[in-house]
């Protein structure tokens, strides 16, 4: 019988559930996955926050890059929550080379679980997730029970460049820059900034591609009876590199609840 949380993060990996035990092989050089770390950074330097008294959550943590980074920028109280043991593995042994063990935490559960008891953070990051909340109407909507009021809310995702829309498994979520500004603001908090990071992905898909090609030439190598597996994930993130690099425009957006 399919595990509906194992099928979750398949398809939020875009991979065949055969692979998830070898995913951490897949994506072992890369640590942020795919997030703009430092595009976040830097927003979050702006908001003059106290480092004594800020709690942040990070949604879909994986390997804790964001949790991490900010807490030794900032010295911020950091909770990740991933569902993948072996990325919250990987988080944990970073937060002690970086030593921030002290101000991070690490969560392992479904993060739509997680969401679904309100909590008073000071800012909750959703990076490089794309629509595993629904549309940014209820994305918004979700992340509005975990803040407190004034709290902020970072979404690191997208809208469509030109099309109407994406017929594209798990890109239904997109709309045009108009209707994504009208879904973020629909219960009326404010739109504090809106930073570009389409050059950022262009950049990052390349290197993402390299790594995961490299990768899974090794582990076909070794495992021979996964190669169509991994010669079609590899396909399947080829074909979602192309379809962000021309059909998303990236964009990290900054809101306040009101």
């Amino acid at each position: 019988m399919c595990d509906p949380v194992e099928q979750s993060i398949a398809d939020s990996l875009e991979a065949d559930q055969i692979l998830l035990p070898h995913m951490d092989t897949l994506l072992q050089d890369l640590w942020a996955l795919g997030c703009s770390i430092d595009h976040i950074i830097d927003v979050i330097s702006s908001l003059n926050l106290k480092p004594d008294q800020t709690r942040i959550l990070d949604l879909g943590c994986g390997k804790g890059a964001v949790c991490i980074q900010i807490a030794e920028r900032f010295g911020f109280q950091a909770v990740g929550v991933d569902v993948m043991e072996s990325f919250l593995k990987d988080a944990r042994e970073k937060a002690s080379e970086h030593g921030v063990s002290h101000l991070c935490r690490f969560i392992k559960q479904d993060m739509r679980t997680y969401v679904s008891d309100e909590h008073d953070f000071d800012l909750v990051i959703l990076a490089s997730l794309g629509g595993i909340l629904g549309s940014i109407r209820n994305t918004v909507g979700t992340l509005r029970t975990q803040v407190r009021s004034g709290g902020y809310m970072m979404i690191d995702d997208g809208y469509l460049r030109n099309a109407p829309a994406l017929s594209r498994k798990g890109y239904s979520h997109y709309r045009n820059h108009e209707e994504s500004i009208q879904e973020l603001t629909v219960f009326n908090d404010l739109l504090v900034r809106e930073v570009n990071t389409t050059d950022f992905s262009l950049e990052i898909n390349g290197i993402y591609m390299q790594a995961i090609e490299k990768r899974g030439k090794e582990l076909a190598d070794h495992h021979p009876e996964l190669k169509k597996d991994i010669e079609d994930y590899i396909r399947l993130q080829a074909e979602e590199c192309e379809v962000i690099d021309y059909e998303i425009e990236g964009a990290l957006w900054l809101i306040q609840k009101r």
